[in-house]
């Protein structure tokens, strides 16, 4: 009885298993995940060291947490461009805030 479990167990999981003619190849990779994350200005980070900045931000009204930098408070023409081609705003805390954090995975 145990032998023929073992055999039905083998063959249903060769059969559920990846083949060379599958379509999807090539491990676990998300597409739809985005290019790994660089430290960049604007990129999604969870501490200060996922930041060549070293200022990692949550900016909780707008529901991310990114990698910022410093501005002359309210002088919008000190922060870099965002992902969506919006020009950063320097907020009154004398930080670049993002329209849209960078689309990127860490």
């Amino acid at each position: 009885m145990r032998f023929r479990f073992l055999i039905a167990t083998t063959l249903a999981l060769a059969a559920c298993s990846a083949g060379p003619d599958d379509e999807f190849r090539g491990g676990d990779v998300d597409a739809a995940a985005g290019p790994a994350c660089t430290s960049a200005v604007y990129d999604p980070c969870t501490s200060n060291t996922d930041c060549a900045s070293a200022n990692c931000h949550l900016f909780s009204q707008s529901g991310f947490q990114v990698c910022t930098t410093a501005c002359t408070p309210l002088d919008n023409t000190t922060c870099p461009v965002d992902s969506s081609g919006v020009v950063g705003q320097c907020n009154q805390k004398g930080l670049c805030k993002p329209a849209v954090q960078n689309s990127c995975t860490r």
